[in-house]
């Protein structure tokens, strides 16, 4: 008997838990997530709790060199892996010698470029994947609120999606502000050609649709989620307010993009994308939103571009989804307030970052 006092004595000196129900839930609370602190709460709780308070945001210099040095990374690679499939194009096509002439001739590269940009992003995501889930999970492990990556549920998809189509609908009717302006701005309307006619290389009917689906529909919105919403918004949030760290995340987002007009309407998805990582807290929602967007962006264009009938159909549905999208967005929000009052009631969680 006395043996068994001393047993659950030194148990709960160790813990802080005075029952085996108790020892039961906390054993379980680290199974589910071992990189994360518990402590015993009231009434008999085992709580959650990240390892600082939402009050304790700290800028350091690793809150502009982890997001710079990553992006610096991501380009690197981009334009290694374009290298190299150009080589092998080029060695292919010469019929198995390079022929140096047309290294001189940088219309021809860029065109080959562009052509092959499906096939690049595969490789270059292929290789950038491991690094960024390696450093995520010992991020995670150091603290848990750099990654959010709970199982998303149906009320946080469907939302979600529905929010992308209205995304899309309001890119549709910011390129009908861009062509109106165009038509008495010769600097916009220059930059709409550029950008009209890289698409047409990039997806034009000639487009081999496994690698478009590939690439640009799996390979870019992963990674590049991993990027922007996983590694860059989740250190951005340890130095600012959740909605300061989605604005900026959005901009460096637009901005990496590079090219003038795809940079300007990148940057609504790249809020919206944001803004569904911080309200679902789980990496997989905005990763889903980005392969919907792109796919809705690239594979059906190229799918029906030879029936106009059809695009105008898409474009309309698109742009009647917007009132739809802002009531997905609010519902998210809205959800996203409930279960934080609900976790701060119950005192399962002390830090919890919303927009």
């Amino acid at each position: 008997m006395m043996n068994e006092e001393y047993q659950q004595n030194e148990h709960q000196d160790q813990t802080g838990l005075n029952t085996a129900a108790e020892s039961d839930a906390y054993n379980q609370a680290q199974l589910s997530d071992p990189g994360a602190a518990y402590y015993h709460g009231e009434q008999g709780r085992i709580n959650l709790r990240e390892p600082r308070s939402s009050s304790d945001k700290r800028f350091s210099p690793k809150t502009v060199l982890i997001p710079l040095g990553f992006m610096i990374l991501h380009f690197l690679v981009i334009n290694i892996v374009a290298i190299v499939v150009l080589i092998i194009a080029l060695i292919i096509g010469s019929g198995g010698a390079l022929d140096l002439n047309t290294l001189a001739d940088p219309d021809y590269i860029n065109k080959l470029i562009i052509e092959r940009n499906s096939q690049i992003t595969v490789f270059y995501a292929l290789a950038l994947l491991p690094v960024y889930l390696i450093y995520m999970y010992f991020a995670r492990r150091k603290r848990p609120d750099t990654v959010y990556i709970k199982r998303a549920g149906i009320l946080d998809l469907l939302p979600s999606i529905a929010i992308m189509i209205g995304t899309m609908g309001l890119t549709n009717l910011y390129f009908v502000l861009l062509t109106q302006i165009s038509e008495t701005n010769s600097f916009i309307a220059r930059l709409m050609q550029d950008y009209e006619e890289l698409s047409s290389l990039a997806f034009s009917t000639e487009t081999d649709y496994l690698w478009l689906i590939l690439g640009i529909g799996i390979a870019a919105p992963v990674v590049e989620e991993l990027l922007f919403r996983g590694i860059i918004q989740g250190e951005l949030r340890h130095a600012m307010p959740e909605w300061v760290a989605v604005i900026i995340q959005a901009v460096l987002f637009a901005a990496f993009h590079m090219q003038p007009i795809q940079s300007s309407y990148v940057i609504i998805p790249g809020l919206m994308l944001g803004a569904a990582y911080a309200w679902s807290k789980s990496l997989w929602v905005p990763i889903i939103m980005h392969i919907f967007f792109n796919l809705l962006g690239s594979l059906v264009p190229s799918l029906i571009q030879s029936d106009e009938m059809l695009q105008q159909i898409v474009i309309i549905s698109e742009v009647a989804f917007i009132p739809i999208a802002i009531a997905a967005g609010i519902f998210m929000f809205l959800r996203s307030r409930k279960r934080k009052i609900d976790q701060n009631i119950g005192g399962s969680s002390v830090y919890e970052p919303s927009l």
